[in-house]
């Protein structure tokens, strides 16, 4: 979920706008040969990639309007050196494996995905606005529905029979809940810890400003389209309310201006806060259901969705067209020891 004023909208143009929320298309297939549940960006990228490996019909939907949980307030940073030493070594890797998809993505997706190149001290990495992005990737989806809440799911010998929704019932032969927050239904018994981190994020009105070098080094913010300069997102461990606190943006402020002091005369036009979903360890999930074998889920990606969107729904493709787990995914697997933390 993500609540303010964001930048990320004003930069799309009304077609644009208009697509993060296609609504029920009137030709809806009850009967896809993959169920995606989930309109974030992994969800999109997710239903991308089942079309590329040619799976069959893919169907994509979303309780809200695409984008309307964390993915739409993300940063849109594609920087996986600027993990090195904070995550393991082998989720760095993924990350890497996910910035190289995402460069694929752009030159085989009709239209692309609006990568944009990002300098990280240094270091050629990527950016994108998150919607845009999600727009780019829902567009060559064939059947994408907005407003749809998925309520509970039967399953029979060791198979998921049907999925009700608000908008009836479907019955397909995969399906994928990409959910950022495990998927709470009737008829799923899954007991898997997660919880919210609430981040909070700030972006100023156009500059000709150039980011210091102590700046830069510290990763304290960046510089964007039009010379605005980006910062966040915070970790407000323990705050769960819906609102944008004006005084953690403040201390924000206060502490950009402090190492850069240029921007005293520039204001601050967008504030707001996304809430990233986690597992303990902080690290995703990506996996079969338990006692299903033709059931996935993909969350927790906590502070990396964005970067791995690629990687993780182009494994998932695999797995579903194989029958078996790619082995970049095992160190995300629901039977890990540090997942319960």
């Amino acid at each position: 979920m993500t609540v303010g004023h964001v930048l990320w909208p004003d930069q799309l143009d009304a077609d644009e706008l208009a697509r993060l929320r296609p609504g029920l298309p009137a030709d809806l297939d009850r009967e896809p040969d993959v169920l995606v549940v989930g309109g974030g960006i992994i969800g999109c990228a997710t239903a991308a990639a089942c079309i590329q490996a040619r799976l069959g019909s893919v169907v994509l939907v979303e309780r809200d309007v695409l984008g309307a949980g964390a993915s739409g307030g993300a940063a849109g940073l594609l920087v996986p050196e600027s993990h090195l030493g904070v995550d393991p070594p082998e989720f760095v890797a993924a990350m890497r494996r996910g910035l190289d998809a995402w460069r694929a993505m752009e030159s085989t997706w009709a239209g692309g995905v609006g990568l944009l190149p990002y300098d990280w001290q240094g270091q050629p990495q990527a950016r994108v606005n998150p919607l845009r992005a999600i727009v780019r990737l829902a567009s060559g989806v064939p059947c994408v529905a907005t407003g749809v809440n998925v309520s509970g799911m039967t399953c029979t010998a060791g198979q998921v029979a049907t999925v009700s929704t608000s908008a009836g019932e479907f019955r397909p032969r995969q399906v994928v809940f990409a959910t950022g927050l495990p998927p709470g239904l009737a008829g799923l018994d899954l007991n898997l810890p997660a919880s919210e981190v609430k981040g909070h994020m700030l972006c100023t009105a156009p500059t000709r400003l150039r980011l210091p070098a102590a700046v830069r080094e510290a990763d304290i913010a960046r510089v964007i389209d039009d010379g605005r300069v980006l910062m966040g997102g915070t970790l407000d461990v323990g705050d769960a309310q819906r609102v944008v606190r004006p005084e953690v943006t403040e201390r924000m402020w206060r502490e950009l201006i402090s190492a850069w002091s240029a921007l005293e005369s520039v204001s601050v036009e967008y504030r707001w806060a996304c809430f990233r979903p986690a597992h303990p360890d902080h690290l995703p999930v990506i996996d079969r259901l338990p006692g299903l074998s033709n059931a996935w889920l993909s969350t927790g990606q906590y502070k990396t969705g964005i970067l791995m969107a690629v990687e993780t729904g182009q494994a998932l493709a695999e797995w579903l067209q194989t029958g078996t787990a790619p082995p970049e995914v095992k160190p995300f697997a629901l039977s890990r020891d540090t997942l319960r933390g």
